[in-house]
Order: C-alpha cells, then sequence, then structure tokens
C-alpha cells in the first residue's frame, strides 16, 4: 500500500457501519494516509511539505460503491427473457450463454468489458460468480487485478441440472476446486480472492455440497450462493433435500454457511426460523430488487429484516438485473419497499433513503473489510461526484445533490475513483 499522504477537499457523504443517518461534511478536508483515511475536518489541517492537496471544491464524494451479487458469465445476456419466471430463464438463456466460456477468447472479451463498466460504475469491490471453467475463473481474477479492483470470484459448482453443456461430474467439480484456489492464491495479496460457490443447492448433490463443506472448514474459505429466491425453486429443493429443515438449512447442514463468511443472494421468502439462522451466522444477504422485479420473483421485505438485525447489502444481480450502476440498485430497492408497503395494508415498515445508501456501501463493503464508509481507520475507497448538470436549475443541499445523482444519475457523473487512497485509472477497453 502507497505511503503517501493526501488533502482532499470537497462535499462529503457518508454512512456509517450501521445503518442510520448520514453524515454530511461541506466544504471539508479529508487527511488520506497510506490509503486510510485519518480525519475528515470543516476546517483546513495545518499540513506539511509530505502532503498532497487534491481539491474538488463543489463536487460530492461519497464511499465507492460494492455489488454483492453478479454473474459475469450473464453480462450478454443482460436484458433478455425477462418475460420469464427463474427456473425456465435459466434454462432458456443462462445455461447456455454461460457454456460458452470454456471458450478463452470469448471469455476475455466479455470479461474485459465487464471489469471497465465495474470501474466505470464506480463498483470498486464485488462478489462474482464466475463460471463452472476453472480457467475462464481464475482469468477474470487476473484481469480485475490489473484493473485495480478488489473481489471476490467464485468457480460455479454444477453436478447436477445444469444441462449437458455445463454440467461437471461431482469428482470433476471438487478436483477443478481446489485447482481453482491453487491458482487464485497469487491474486489475494492484490485484493481478489476465491470464493466457494455452490450455483444453488438444486445444482449439487448432496455429496457435492459436502466435499464444498469440508474445504470451507478445513480451510477458512468465504461461501456465496442463492436461496429462497423463488417458490418453485424453494418446492424444488424441499423435495432434493428432504432431511433438511428449509433452504438456508440445507447449507448450514453441509457446513457452507461459515459465520460471518457468507453471503446468500436474494433471500425474499424466508421463514423465521432462517432469518434466526441467518442473523446468527451472520450472513451478508444480497438484496437484488431489480433481478426480483424482473423475472417476477418477489419483494424481499428488506426493512423488516432490517429491524430484525441483519445484514443487508445490494446485488446487480447481472444478468437478471439489467443495471451495473448501483445508485439504480439503491433507488430499486427503495421502490420495492414502497411497493410491499403499499401492498400490506400499510402495515410494513418503508425503507429509507438512508438505509438504502448504507445497502449499496457500508454494508456490502463490510465483506471486503474496513471500507464502504467515509470514517476514521477505514480505507478511503472513494468516488467523486460532478452533479453540477443535476443540480443546475435549482440550489440543493448535500443530501439532496446525493439523492438527485442516485435517482437520475449514472456512471457519467463520476469523474474520479480512488481505491485505497489512490486514483485509479481506466482500465483497458475491449479486447478486438
Amino acid at each position: 500500500m502507497s505511503k503517501m499522504k493526501y488533502l482532499f477537499h470537497g462535499d462529503f457523504v457518508t454512512a456509517h457501519p450501521e445503518p442510520g443517518e448520514l453524515s454530511v461534511y461541506e466544504n471539508a478536508y479529508a487527511l488520506v494516509c497510506g490509503g486510510v483515511l485519518e480525519e475528515i475536518t470543516l476546517v483546513k489541517p495545518a499540513i506539511g511539505d509530505d502532503v498532497i492537496e487534491i481539491d474538488y471544491q463543489g463536487k460530492l464524494i461519497i464511499p465507492a460503491f460494492s455489488d454483492v451479487h453478479l454473474h459475469a458469465v450473464q453480462y450478454v445476456t443482460t436484458g433478455l427473457g425477462y418475460d420469464k419466471e427463474l427456473l425456465p430463464w435459466l434454462t432458456d438463456y443462462t445455461f447456455p450463454e454461460e457454456a460458452r466460456f470454456a471458450d478463452r477468447d470469448y471469455a476475455a472479451r466479455v470479461f474485459t468489458d465487464l471489469v471497465h463498466d465495474l470501474w466505470s460504475c464506480g463498483t470498486l469491490h464485488s462478489s462474482i460468480f464466475s463460471s463452472v471453467n476453472t480457467d475462464a475463473t481464475v482469468l477474470l481474477g487476473k484481469m480485475l487485478v490489473e484493473a485495480g479492483l478488489s473481489a471476490f470470484v467464485g468457480k460455479v459448482n454444477m453436478d447436477r441440472n445444469g444441462g449437458v453443456d455445463l454440467e461437471e461430474t461431482t469428482e470433476e467439480s471438487v478436483h477443478e476446486t481446489i485447482r481453482y484456489l491453487d491458482l487464485m492464491a497469487p491474486l489475494e495479496d492484490y485484493g481478489v480472492k476465491p470464493i466457494l460457490t455452490p450455483r444453488f443447492a438444486p445444482s449439487c448433490t448432496p455429496e457435492l455440497m459436502h466435499q464444498l463443506g469440508q474445504l470451507s472448514v478445513e480451510r477458512g474459505l468465504p461461501v456465496q450462493s442463492h436461496a429462497n429466491e423463488n417458490l418453485d425453486e424453494i418446492d424444488w429443493v424441499k423435495r432434493l433435500f428432504p432431511d433438511s429443515r428449509d433452504y438456508i438449512s440445507v447449507y448450514h447442514d453441509f457446513n457452507l454457511l461459515p459465520t460471518g463468511k457468507t453471503v446468500m443472494a436474494h433471500c425474499i421468502y424466508n421463514t423465521d426460523a432462517e432469518l434466526e439462522m441467518m442473523h446468527e451466522c451472520d450472513v451478508l444477504i444480497a438484496h437484488c430488487p431489480a433481478s426480483n422485479a424482473n423475472i417476477a420473483s418477489g419483494i424481499m421485505p428488506s426493512a423488516y429484516m432490517l429491524g430484525k438485525g441483519l445484514r443487508i447489502g445490494l446485488g446487480s444481480d447481472i444478468g437478471g438485473g439489467n443495471r451495473l450502476f448501483m445508485g439504480h440498485h439503491v433507488s430499486a430497492a427503495m421502490k420495492q419497499s414502497r411497493l410491499r408497503w403499499a401492498l400490506t395494508d400499510r402495515a410494513s415498515r418503508i425503507l429509507n433513503f438512508a438505509e438504502a445508501f448504507w445497502m449499496g456501501t457500508a454494508a456490502g463493503g463490510s465483506l471486503f473489510g474496513k471500507t464502504g464508509v467515509l470514517i476514521p481507520g477505514y480505507a478511503f475507497d472513494a468516488l467523486v461526484i460532478d452533479d453540477r448538470h443535476l443540480s443546475r436549475y435549482r440550489p440543493l443541499d448535500v443530501l439532496e445533490r446525493l439523492q438527485r445523482f442516485i435517482f437520475v444519475g449514472d456512471e457519467r457523473h463520476i469523474v474520479a475513483r480512488y481505491c485505497n487512497g489512490e486514483f485509479l485509472s481506466e482500465p483497458g477497453t475491449m479486447v478486438k
């Protein structure tokens, strides 16, 4: 990590490690040393000649976004098949596309665009499902390292219900997972790490789940998967795993719910017992509101779950979701919370803006260490927003400017990205 010292000047807005109000520091100064934020103050501090001043007066400076659930190998099919529900959508669009990533050249072309667009959208941290193909997965990891982005990248495990072109044998899946772990090891020092990725319970036999659980325990590995996304899927899991109490228990029964190291996507239809288990295991839930709407899965009771003390980040769920820009998903989470309120006799609590922004920054960032907030002791992973175009017709305060950027802005308004205090330059564009 760089030993450089910087003093940033601008209008800062941040959530905090726990959900609540946002903090605003207008026309303020942030001192960053060795990539870590030391202080934010409204009065310019006395600094020495060893501190580099970077002036973004009049611009917003916010924590970088974290996307805790996306499928790199669905990038090409984003926007397709949204007139279908989950299971037929997987069969007709997703699985055939994912099989193409056995072709390294094809994988390189798609991943180059994906990595560039993650950078462009200000998503500096992400938890990614790659392919069943080990080499494609490691290639993606290397490209993320070259771009300076941090991520968990998972080789997908599927030894059943994937079709002839995508399915592995149990032995192949375990062997390739170990090979993938070995190949990913050199990338970990650069912020790109492996994560065990049983696609979802219906894609894995009990034997494969057992062996993946052993790997998680023996090596202390994190896990990502899906749960309780679709009612037909839940019924299918009950038939495939009759000895488990419920969907979340399937993962717990096979040691695939490591405490503080698990990301579970969707989690729309949960029993009270499942919510309690996820809370006890400190599961990070990846709320994917755009995807949940696009393929008619349902509306997650996000505000209720926050009230239960659950940790909830946001996922673009590319390609079930149709935008990488995380502002879209912050706003989608709020919209769906309001719809749920309107459809439940106005009985449920509504997710507020501060909570939704917390999900896309602080909560998601918690997966990657001390990032996602702009407070002392945390990495200075930040986005600089030039929002003059969005506030040119009337004066707005700093919080209103942030809301307008989230709801009507996009990556074109992000003019600089910083990771560990260092400017993050644009990665390469599409491979020809």
